[in-house]
């Protein structure tokens, strides 16, 4: 048992009360256009298990990603979001592939559209993002851009790393010249033929 307040809680209870929080933030829809109208932002913590794809790729150390969105219109009417999005989680190094412990930063400025004719005007000059619905989740809106943000080289041991010094002894000897290289087979032919 634990009190909060003045009010005795079991175990129970706040496993309940937990599991309702949890369902809350499962359910958080924003309507990018309302935020814009009032310049509001959107600022929380998202459960990973929300993010689909993201949480396929990643292992991350809490299990949620903090987000903060603000809303405005351009000048040219549209709707702008701006903000971040970021967590610390557990990346694979590509070159040892141990584990390393990296924080995802995702700097977001992005126009938010409804129709695919303006999503593919806008696209060359800006990121955008085209809506079908009124109301969307934050994972929506926020999840493209936290895939992009993973970093490919997160190894510490840079050019230490075993697997950074095979592929630099590859590479060297992939440049040298065609008479340079070894070639333990290249007599092979005249002495099967001869």
């Amino acid at each position: 048992m634990q009190f909060a307040g003045d009010v005795l809680l079991s175990h129970q209870s706040l496993t309940s009360i937990v599991a309702f929080i949890v369902h809350i933030a499962k359910t958080v829809k924003i309507s990018p256009r309302d935020y814009a109208r009032h310049k509001r932002q959107w600022q929380g913590h998202v459960p990973v298990s929300q993010f689909k794809r993201l949480g396929q790729e990643l292992q991350f150390r809490n299990n949620e990603i903090g987000v903060m969105l603000a809303f405005s219109f351009n000048e040219n009417g549209h709707i702008r979001m701006q903000g971040e999005a970021s967590a610390i989680c557990n990346v694979a190094c590509h070159r040892c592939t141990e584990l390393v412990a990296t924080s995802i930063n995702a700097h977001i400025d992005a126009l938010v559209v409804q129709s695919t004719e303006l999503a593919e005007e806008l696209a060359q000059d800006f990121d955008v993002i085209e809506l079908q619905e009124h109301e969307v989740s934050v994972t929506e809106l926020v999840e493209d851009d936290l895939l992009l943000s993973i970093p490919f080289r997160v190894c510490e041991r840079g050019e230490s790393c075993e697997n950074y010094l095979l592929k630099k002894a590859n590479d060297q000897a992939e440049q040298k010249s065609p008479q340079e290289r070894l070639r333990p087979f290249a007599n092979l032919r005249d002495l099967l033929e001869g």
